[in-house]
C-alpha cells in the first residue's frame, strides 16, 4: 500500500473513530451511573443527525449554530423519558430494573426510528458543508475533519476536568463509585442520575451533528452505533473517557482499514467481532487486564 494511501485511511479511521468515542462518552456515564443500558442511545445521534441535516437545508445556518439547537430540546428529551419512563423502575428489584430499562429503550429506539423515517423520510442525509483542504504532500485532508477532530478532542479535555474538579463531576463519580455512599454524603442521587442521562444524550445530539457533516446518516442507523459504544466502553472503560477515546480511535482505524482492504459491508460487523473476543478474553474489560 502506497504511504500517501495509508495516512489518508488512518486519518479518516482517526476521525471515525473521535466521533465513536464522543457517541460512548454519554452512554458511558449514564451506564457507570444511573446503570441503564439505553439501547436507543445510537438512535439519537441518527435522529439528531437527520433533523440537523433538515435544519441545514432549510436554513444554511452554520454546524456550529445548529448545534446548540439540537443539545438543547435533546437534554430536555432525556431528562423527561428518565424522569417519566426509567425512573419508577428504580424502585423494582433490580433484576426487573435492567429487563424493563431494556425494554424501554428498545421500544424507544423502534418508535424514534419510525417516526423519524415517518415524517423526514428514510433518504441519507448530510450537512454538507463547503470548506478548503490541507495539503501534507499527496495527502489531502478537508479542513473541516480537522477542526472536527480538534473540537473533539478539546470536549474530552473539558469533560475529564469538569468530571474531576466540578462538585457535580465528584458527584458523579461518588455515585458511580458508591450510590450508598454518595448519598449519605448529601448527593441526591435521583437526580443525578437523570441529570446524567440527560447530559449524555445531549452528547450523543452533539456527536450526531458532527457525524452528519462527515458522513451520511438515516434513522434507522442507531442500533449499530449503541454497539459501537458498547465496545468502546468495555475496551476503554466505564467513566474512563480517554480510554474511550483511545478505543474508539482503534475501533475507527480498524473500520477504516478493513472497508479499504476487504470490502465496506464488514466493518460494522468488526465491532461486533471485537466486543465477542473482549468479553471472551477479557470479561471485565482491559481494565481487569491491567489491575492484574
Amino acid at each position: 500500500m502506497p504511504l500517501e494511501i495509508f495516512v489518508q485511511v488512518l486519518l479518516s479511521g482517526v476521525l471515525l473513530g473521535g466521533i465513536y468515542a464522543l457517541v460512548a462518552f454519554g452512554l458511558s456515564l449514564v451506564y457507570g451511573v444511573a446503570h441503564i443500558l439505553n439501547i436507543a442511545h445510537g438512535t439519537l445521534l441518527a435522529v439528531s443527525g437527520v433533523v440537523a441535516s433538515l435544519i441545514y437545508l432549510a436554513t444554511g445556518w452554520h454546524p456550529l449554530l445548529i448545534i446548540p439547537l439540537m443539545v438543547a430540546p435533546v437534554f430536555l428529551f432525556g431528562y423527561v423519558f428518565h424522569a417519566l419512563l426509567l425512573r419508577p423502575l428504580a424502585h423494582r428489584g433490580k433484576h426487573d430494573e435492567t429487563i424493563g430499562t431494556v425494554l424501554i429503550t428498545t421500544g424507544a429506539l423502534i418508535m424514534l426510528s419510525d417516526l423519524t423515517g415517518f415524517a423526514a423520510g428514510t433518504t441519507q442525509r448530510n450537512i454538507p458543508v463547503g470548506s478548503g483542504v490541507f495539503e501534507f504532500g499527496e495527502v489531502i485532508v478537508p479542513t473541516a475533519q480537522v477542526w472536527i477532530l480538534a473540537g473533539i478532542l478539546a470536549l474530552t479535555i473539558v469533560l475529564q476536568l469538569y468530571l474531576k474538579h466540578a462538585w457535580f463531576g465528584r458527584a458523579v463519580r461518588a455515585v458511580t463509585q458508591d450510590s450508598l455512599g454518595a448519598t449519605i454524603c448529601g448527593v441526591n442521587g435521583p437526580r443525578a442520575r437523570a441529570l446524567t442521562f440527560a447530559a449524555g444524550s445531549g452528547l450523543v445530539a452533539v456527536a450526531g451533528v458532527l457525524y452528519a457533516i462527515v458522513y451520511p446518516v438515516d434513522p434507522y442507523m442507531g442500533f449499530s452505533l449503541t454497539v459501537r459504544a458498547f465496545t468502546i466502553i468495555v475496551v476503554g472503560g466505564i467513566g474512563n473517557l480517554p480510554g474511550a477515546m483511545i478505543a474508539g480511535v482503534m475501533l475507527g482505524v480498524a473500520e477504516s482499514f478493513t472497508a479499504f482492504l476487504w470490502a465496506p459491508k464488514w466493518a460494522p460487523a468488526l465491532s461486533v467481532i471485537l466486543l465477542l473476543v473482549i468479553l471472551v478474553l477479557f470479561p471485565r474489560g482491559f481494565s481487569s487486564w491491567k489491575r492484574a
